[in-house]
């Protein structure tokens, strides 16, 4: 049934935002998960003035020379003073990485649990109970909309979880986060990819190890690429490659 009163100030607000679908974002939204040590914070490092919210990794000694900067943070609070930090636009960065989502949704975790304790002290000290898990889902899944709604480029690292049956065999690997967070993570980009272990290249007697990036369909891994531009798997991948990508049109996308 159609509203009985009009709004002429809320329908020109609407009038103004309708524009044409070319005018797409040129920012990049992505996701790269893999185990610890495959290359993860190293990508990031690539992105355009990147800023890495280090949050409880202190892993990026593997960045060094890069000119990325970064900031150590192991308070839930302090992860929304970043974002504000960052949509004032008062600082000099084109791009952020979350190194990584995994660590985010641990503290909300324990956020949620202090702060429970702090509500109820008869509670059982540090045990979260269902309604825990709910709340840190969703300031995790809000703080990740937030974030990917910044006019920059955003990059989200995570850990890797491996899904298996009944039998112990493996079906699916994927990003390691509860499933509605993770449903959320895997949604809100536009580039998702699998970072396997760094594949050994032997050339001239030399061995050498090559990153890749798994990016197209895959029975193994969760992965997506909305540009339609990317290889399947990205050798020596960069966060340049993929804006490249993103921001190539073509007649097929």
């Amino acid at each position: 049934m159609a509203p009985r009163t009009r709004d002429v100030g809320a329908m020109k607000d609407l009038a103004r935002r309708i524009v044409s679908v070319d005018d797409f974002d040129p920012h990049l939204k992505a996701l790269v998960y893999g185990r610890n040590g495959v290359g993860k914070t190293p990508f990031i490092a690539t992105a355009p003035k990147v800023l890495i919210v280090d949050i409880t990794e202190a892993g990026t000694r593997s960045t060094v020379g890069s000119g990325a900067r970064k900031i150590e943070i192991d308070k839930w609070e302090d992860v929304g003073h970043v974002y504000w930090l960052l949509q004032s636009g008062k600082l000099p960065f084109q791009s952020v990485g979350i190194d990584t989502i995994t660590g985010l949704h641990r503290l909300a975790m324990d956020f949620v649990i202090d702060d429970a304790d702090r509500r109820n002290p008869a509670r059982p000290g540090k045990q979260p109970d269902k309604r825990d898990y709910g709340r840190a889902g969703e300031l995790t899944a809000g703080m990740l909309f937030a974030f990917r709604n910044l006019p920059m480029n955003v990059i989200f690292a995570a850990h890797e979880r491996v899904i298996t049956d009944d039998d112990g065999m493996e079906i699916e690997t994927t990003v390691n986060l509860p499933a509605g967070v993770r449903a959320v993570a895997m949604d809100i980009v536009g580039v998702m990819g699998y970072m396997p272990p760094p594949k050994k290249v032997r050339k001239a007697g030399v061995v050498t190890l090559v990153d890749r990036l798994v990016v197209g369909p895959s029975d193994k891994y969760r992965t997506k690429d909305k540009s339609k531009n990317l290889p399947a798997t990205i050798v020596e991948p960069t966060v340049p490659k993929l804006l490249k990508a993103w921001n190539t049109i073509t007649e097929e996308n």
